[in-house]
């Protein structure tokens, strides 16, 4: 979805190797709402909603520059009559709390500006195991992304 962005809008081209780099383990998960559905039988006539899971790992910043490409990619969408398959499903923000994944998983080898910085002073394997590279990568997105 979000290399497709990529491709679809020149702005966010130059951050492919980036996306590439985060692959699948590097992205968001959600969780829905089918749990409070026996304590809340109202939320039965409403379609699920599904809540934006953070990577542990992954700076904040990072989750905020993945949502334009979510943007574009659904823009792309709603413009592109030919595209096969369902849309992806809408997913929001917890209001309250952000919501963070309990999985150890991570992608190593990203710039250091990529992780939280709380997540690397926890950590004690950080140049064997993390391996974060001392490139300062630019989380955000060229002024006419947002035209």
């Amino acid at each position: 979805m979000r290399l497709a962005a990529c491709d679809f809008h020149p702005s966010l081209k130059p951050h492919e190797t980036m996306i590439r780099r985060l692959g699948v383990e590097g992205m968001s998960s959600d969780e829905s709402d089918y749990g409070e559905l026996g304590a809340n039988p109202p939320a039965r006539l409403r379609a699920p909603r599904y809540y934006v899971v953070e990577p542990r790992w992954r700076h904040p910043d990072l989750g905020q520059f993945l949502e334009v490409f979510n943007t574009v990619y659904f823009i792309r969408r709603r413009v592109a009559d030919s595209l096969r398959g369902s849309y992806p499903r809408l997913r929001q923000h917890a209001a309250t709390s952000a919501r963070i994944s309990i999985s150890r998983k991570f992608v190593s080898h990203l710039s250091i500006s990529a992780y939280n910085p709380e997540w690397i002073a926890s950590r004690i394997d950080v140049a064997f195991v993390v391996c974060p590279t001392e490139e300062e990568y630019s989380f955000n997105h060229a002024a006419d992304i947002f035209e």
